[in-house]
């Protein structure tokens, strides 16, 4: 997504402004102190949240970077201190950083600036994820990691302890949660606009390997050429395969491919409308077009069914098109299965990313908000409305005798048709305003607001837990190719965890 500076000034005026008309409590922060930040990986999805994210919360100052990788550490330098070149005060601003805060181990980092760091962000392959979680929650630090959490069940358990025990939390990166037009959705569903949601369907479509060129470096003997990079002993001993690193989603070694880079963002979306994890999962999948050296899948299926009933599902919801109210736990109401099929593909990019969710009085079409406003959007279309025809007369009739009349005489279908309801487009619902703040730059004016009042965040780690459960469970099931359950005992726990349900 391209940044403009009338859109980065844009957004940093909104972040400011919801700082204003939220009214924090800082309890031990001052209202104008800034949280201090520590980067773990500066790889592409950290430079994001610099350019997208960071940059519009001026609530928030990085003092220092890590990475394993000198030229990605650069890369993160230079995208920081993206005005050097025109101010010669941020340049010189940017050379003491890189002298001073750089480093190639985050241990290094949290043992140095131990008492210069409030949180860390952390946006390194999935697998690598756990140690470096850990490490932070022991030193003290509140902890924002992208997804997936970790990489098993135990150690995504662990984390959850340790956040108990250390009295700090991990906000993971579901970015959507704080994405305006999937709030409106999800707080339609739970108002009982969609009515009973009766089946989901995901996506996520893209056409290319996605491979990286791997890095290089200008020929000492001819500065007009480039040459391989050559790792240095310091990063030799952090990097065990170059090749493997750069190009991590292609490896389980670092990645569960499309399971836990596309799927665990609609997964998490699912979860937090129903309110509750699946019970199951089946899935398909395979390496079946591109022809390398990749172990995980380029293409693959994945179906999850959500057993629904009352006390199991925070937003439970049953709005049976018979009845005018919704049936309430004092009533009979039959438990029922909700289906989720997620499909995702790196040979085509037809149909893309998206959300369908299906309920008996309507359905919602939901799609990433970009920063530029641009994108299909989403929307919400009514189930079509059905009228009656006259026999006679071939025109609309709402006489309740002749209703009765083409009923009993089985000709319902011929006297009948169905009208398609238009649909609600949520630009004409929400404020057009909120295009001009991105989710990123939303979820971490939320980090920000949390770790200044301890408070756990909507993406809490039991968010996180939960996700990942079903990203494991799903893995297995390709795998196996056989129904995987998920154990509720899984993210059941002897101590009180935060909600990982919030809304709003």
């Amino acid at each position: 997504m391209e940044v403009t500076r009338r859109n980065f000034m844009q957004g940093a005026g909104a972040a400011a402004g919801v700082m204003i008309a939220t009214g924090w409590s800082p309890l031990s922060y001052a209202q104008n102190e800034k949280v201090r930040l520590a980067l773990i990986g500066t790889g592409s999805q950290n430079r994001i949240h610099l350019e997208q994210g960071i940059a519009g919360n001026p609530q928030i100052q990085v003092v220092a970077l890590s990475d394993c990788l000198r030229p990605s550490l650069s890369a993160g330098v230079q995208t920081l201190f993206a005005d050097a070149a025109t101010n010669p005060a941020r340049k010189a601003e940017r050379d003491d950083f890189w002298k001073n805060h750089c480093y190639l181990d985050y241990k290094q980092m949290l043992d140095k600036e131990k008492d210069n760091i409030d949180a860390v962000l952390i946006a390194t392959p999935f697998t690598t994820h756990y140690d470096i979680v850990m490490d932070c929650l022991d030193a003290g630090k509140y902890v924002f990691c992208e997804k997936t959490m970790a990489d098993t069940v135990e150690r995504c358990r662990n984390i959850v302890t340790k956040c108990n025990s250390t009295g700090k939390f991990v906000q993971c990166g579901h970015q959507r949660r704080y994405n305006p037009d999937y709030i409106h959705a999800v707080e339609g569903y739970i108002a009982g606009r969609a009515g009973r949601i009766q089946y989901i369907e995901g996506q996520w479509h893209r056409y290319g390997d996605w491979k990286r060129p791997m890095p290089m470096k200008k020929d000492p003997n001819d500065p007009t050429k480039t040459i391989p990079y050559e790792l240095s002993p310091e990063e030799a001993a952090l990097i065990p395969d170059l090749k493997k690193m750069v190009n991590w989603r292609i490896y389980q070694q670092y990645s569960a491919g499309l399971i836990s880079e596309l799927a665990t963002h609609h997964i998490e979306v699912v979860n937090w409308l129903l309110g509750t994890p699946p019970a199951r999962v089946m899935a398909s999948g395979g390496i079946d077009y591109w022809k390398d050296d990749r172990d995980t899948q380029d293409n693959i299926v994945l179906v999850f069914e959500y057993d629904m009933r009352i006390g199991k599902s925070r937003h439970w919801t049953h709005s049976p098109k018979a009845s005018a109210e919704p049936l309430t736990a004092d009533k009979l109401v039959k438990p029922y299965t909700v289906r989720f099929n997620w499909t995702g593909t790196l040979q085509s990019s037809l149909k893309s990313e998206g959300l369908l969710l299906i309920g008996d009085l309507g359905t919602f079409e939901m799609h990433e908000l970009n920063f530029d406003g641009s994108g299909r959007g989403s929307w919400f279309q009514e189930e079509p409305h059905k009228i009656w025809l006259d026999p006679e007369t071939g025109q609309e009739t709402k006489d309740e005798k002749i209703i009765a009349m083409i009923k009993s005489t089985g000709q319902s279908q011929k006297y009948s048709k169905l009208i398609d309801q238009p649909q609600a487009h949520f630009d004409s619902e929400l404020d057009p305003e909120r295009k001009k703040t991105n989710p990123d730059i939303r979820q971490f004016a939320a980090f920000a607001e949390c770790v200044k009042t301890g408070t756990p965040p909507r993406t809490n780690q039991m968010c996180g837990l939960m996700a990942s459960i079903c990203d494991f469970a799903a893995h297995e099931a390709a795998t196996k190719k056989e129904v995987v359950a998920i154990d509720p005992a899984w993210y059941t726990f002897d101590f009180e965890t935060p909600d990982p349900f919030v809304v709003s």
